[in-house]
């Protein structure tokens, strides 16, 4: 069996996250550490404190992965007369690797928001996004392939990502026909002979693939196809993309009121305490909305989309008077609630370190609780 590296890993967390998602200010990736160390031990957490990384040296870890990152403004100096700059030396000295996954973990499809409205029961069928920051566009690949090789060339793609709509997969188009060439001087064809034409019956195959799947697409299919200059076009469509976003939209099964699903958040988040703002304590809702983190300065587009009830974290006094004036009750959270992405990861990087042979330890953190703590 291969050695783990934090590259190996970093591979597996841009498909969960793809970076393309992440906001420009974001500085998500591998901020300590270097992609070639070894990984046999993983912690995951929500943040990068000194708690976790306390746990992570009494744990012997190669890897902490966060869902914030461990560093948000730039260091002109990284002496100890700071406590932060105090936790990145202990980090640095303790050989310990840090990658964190944040607005793309946010605004990837079946990421923290979806796993967000799963949990609070948004139906995921009718489910939308409250606020789309990333389009991904697709295009058109068709390729000629001989008839004996057309499965092979086919398969290839679609392993490559080529294929996939919506929820269908290995999605491809045939047409028939006649390819036609002349090898030259100092080629090496599979068919026919230097200097004379040659006639073959070919199938035109077309498949759909995202713009990030482009050149694993084409080299699967150079890799496959038996001719030593496979033909093929590439399309730039302008009808199909698939979207990107923060917060999810969708209906719950029966109506609640504010007060219920308040009761309901505390209960599945494991939180000490939630606020709440209703105008009216027995409206119930249907359309709700959820938004992980700070998600106040959106709440006007999940009220475009009809939402009557809007849970996020850290809403400002302001800002909830500017709800309940403008029609939409709310619920503050918090923002550890985002804490249910260290589950939902470990579930993730289990899965794949089983897909993938590898003898990987991956840890849940016990340390890291909510900085709020709530009078009761």
């Amino acid at each position: 069996m291969s050695e783990v590296t934090v590259k190996d890993i970093i591979q597996v967390m841009d498909r969960i996250a793809p970076p393309e998602l992440a906001e420009d200010w974001d500085p998500i990736g591998l901020s300590f550490g270097s992609v070639d160390q070894p990984v046999s031990k993983i912690l995951l957490a929500l943040d990068v404190d000194a708690q976790t990384i306390q746990e992570a040296k009494e744990k012997e870890v190669d890897l902490l992965i966060t869902h914030h990152p461990a560093i948000f403004k730039s260091l002109k100096t990284l002496n100890s007369d700071d406590s932060r700059r105090r936790d990145y030396i202990e980090l640095l000295k303790s050989d310990i690797a840090v990658y964190s996954a944040h607005t793309n973990l946010d605004a990837a499809e079946n990421g923290l928001n979806d796993w967000l409205a799963d949990h609070i029961g948004l139906k995921a069928d009718k489910r939308d996004i409250v606020s789309v920051n990333a389009r991904q566009g697709y295009k058109k690949l068709a390729v000629y392939v001989p008839d004996y090789a057309a499965d092979k060339v086919r398969q290839a793609l679609h392993e490559a990502g080529a294929g996939e709509i919506g929820d269908y997969k290995d999605v491809s188009y045939t047409l028939e026909g006649y390819g036609r060439f002349t090898p030259q001087a100092g080629a090496n064809p599979t068919e026919g002979e230097i200097g004379q034409e040659e006639v073959i019956h070919e199938q035109r195959i077309e498949v759909l693939l995202k713009n990030k799947d482009v050149y694993k697409a084409i080299d699967a299919l150079k890799t496959a196809h038996p001719y030593e200059e496979p033909v093929f076009d590439l399309y730039n469509l302008e009808n199909q993309s698939d979207q990107f976003g923060f917060g999810r939209i969708g209906y719950v099964e029966s109506e609640l009121t504010t007060a219920d699903m308040a009761e309901r958040i505390q209960t599945l988040f494991s939180v000490d305490g939630v606020r709440y703002g209703s105008a009216d304590d027995t409206k119930t809702h249907k359309k709700i909305a959820v938004f992980g983190g700070s998600g106040e300065k959106y709440y006007k587009d999940a009220l475009k989309k009809d939402a009557t009830l809007y849970i996020t974290g850290d809403i400002s006094y302001h800002g909830a008077q500017d709800m309940l004036r403008d029609g939409i009750d709310f619920i503050d959270a918090g923002h550890y609630m985002e804490a249910i992405c260290v589950p939902e990861l470990a579930s993730r990087l289990k899965d794949q370190s089983k897909a993938n042979g590898w003898n990987l330890e991956i840890i849940e953190t016990n340390a890291q609780k909510d900085v709020f703590t709530y009078y009761k």
